[in-house]
């Protein structure tokens, strides 16, 4: 417990303990997801699944820490789970290099006591709630854009998810616009996000969202109801489960693989990546 002893003064035994239990699911592992794998590496977490399909690139550089000039063009995930092992070698960390899509999510999360929320896109978002709403799963969203982020612990059944508040309109115009963002902000929103997580294990079940303006240094508590007409929590209806959301035709969307490669690839073609991986799956990265 040497690698503990400072937080231990904190936490206690039994959390640490918890902590070493756990199995969280990060979705993600850009930006947000790469600080938040490494919160959870150095605090001891015991399972830690990374999912991303994307490769690192030079514009990542700014805002990530565990990623270095080093590893332009390699698989986000499998740095991430480098970088884990390198901070903690006790811990486990497996990759998924994949997007999570309606046939695929609830198989993905499935026996995770947390799920992070790190993604940049609406839709997958509020895909990602209907499942862990779905299987009663914790799940900890984070979202960043510019110098303001909001952040909010779900609990399933017991305080408002996402769609209770959040509303897709299947807009392309502006779920496909680049936001910029900060370094600064994406830390300190990983590091609420995994804040909520400890405070929950230890028994605080928060209802709040909390909104981060850092340029004006303004941090807001905001309380949420439970919506009684939404589609997730209390209807069940998981319409992005059920694929009845149209899908946005951005970032990073899975094609067939018409040429079977087993072998990691990138193959620039005009505006777009084609990613491939050893386990046949390939990606078009369309630029935003």
């Amino acid at each position: 417990m040497e690698r503990y002893s400072r937080q231990l003064l904190v936490l206690g035994i039994e959390t640490q303990r918890k902590l070493k239990d756990l199995k969280v699911t990060v979705v993600g592992c850009g930006a947000l997801g790469s600080t938040l794998t490494e919160l959870l590496a150095r605090l001891g977490v015991g399972h830690i699944r990374v999912i991303d399909a994307d490769i690192v690139e030079l514009s990542n550089l700014h805002r990530t820490h565990l990623f270095t000039e080093k590893d332009i063009g390699k698989p986000k995930a499998i740095v991430c789970k480098e970088r884990a092992k390198e901070i903690n070698n006790e811990i486990e960390v497996d990759t998924i290099t994949d997007i999570i899509d309606e046939n695929n999510v609830e198989s993905l999360i499935e026996g995770s006591d947390y799920v992070f929320d790190a993604l940049d896109n609406l839709y997958f978002r509020l895909l990602l709630n209907d499942a862990c709403v779905k299987h009663s799963i914790p799940l900890i969203y984070g979202g960043v854009m510019s110098e303001y982020s909001s952040v909010k612990l779900i609990l399933p059944k017991k305080n408002a998810c996402l769609s209770c508040f959040l509303n897709y309109e299947g807009d392309e115009e502006n779920v496909c616009e680049t936001i910029g963002t900060l370094d600064t902000v994406v830390t300190i929103t990983a590091s609420i996000q995994v804040q909520l997580m400890l405070n929950h294990i230890r028994g605080i079940e928060d209802n709040y969202l909390y909104y981060i303006d850092v340029k004006n240094m303004r941090f807001d508590k905001i309380n949420i109801e439970r919506n009684e007409k939404c589609q997730a929590c209390s209807l069940h209806e998981f319409k992005f489960l059920h694929g009845k959301e149209q899908k946005p035709n951005c970032g990073i969307i899975r094609i067939d693989n018409k040429i079977l490669k087993n072998e990691f690839s990138i193959e620039k073609r005009n505006n777009e990546l084609i990613i491939c991986y050893s386990n046949g799956k390939c990606f078009k990265k369309v630029s935003r």
